[in-house]
């Protein structure tokens, strides 16, 4: 079978499972559990159709966790400001519900084409993704989640929010 888009060297399924929404969430899913992995934080997914908190799981922290929830687009570009998500109402209300911080996550793919999201190569595979954050247990009640891109998730982001969840115990 010839799949749109491919190189010659290419080895595709015949068939596959996923449409490619699915694939979508859960490449963006995976790719913030490499990150969360590389930083030795464990990430405890919600299950499918299971998710009534609003968030794709949590990421354990020895004091508490903080829940995620994870977008996944090819919508924009990884340069550039900030990208704007479209929050919906119950998500916020139970984002604002929240005791621990809930974090917002959206993987940016700059491919289309699914089977150019990951380029493998003799040294090695690359990713052509990235992924950024923001807080958002207190977002407003007619927001929408803007996302800076100067808050890359990278290891070092664990360090940020296992602080900010352990502030949610300390006494003011």
């Amino acid at each position: 079978m010839t799949i749109p888009g491919a190189r010659p060297d290419d080895t595709f399924p015949p068939i596959t499972v996923l449409g490619d929404k699915a694939c979508k969430a859960r490449y963006g899913v995976s790719y913030v559990r490499t990150i969360f992995s590389q930083a030795g934080f464990p990430f405890k997914e919600t299950s499918p159709d299971e998710d009534a908190m609003a968030v794709d799981g949590d990421v354990d922290f020895l004091a508490a966790p903080a829940r995620v929830q994870v977008k996944c687009s090819s919508q924009f570009r990884i340069s550039g400001k900030g990208a704007t998500w479209p929050a919906e109402v119950h998500w916020r209300e139970r984002w604002n519900a929240a005791k621990v911080p809930v974090y917002f996550v959206l993987v940016i793919l700059d491919r289309q084409d699914r089977f150019d999201w990951i380029g493998h190569h003799p040294a090695g595979t690359d990713h052509k993704a990235a992924a950024f954050w923001t807080r958002v247990d207190t977002i407003g009640p007619t927001e929408n989640v803007v996302v800076p891109k100067s808050q890359r998730l990278t290891v070092a982001t664990l360090t940020t929010w296992e602080r900010e969840v352990e502030e949610c115990f300390s006494p003011m």
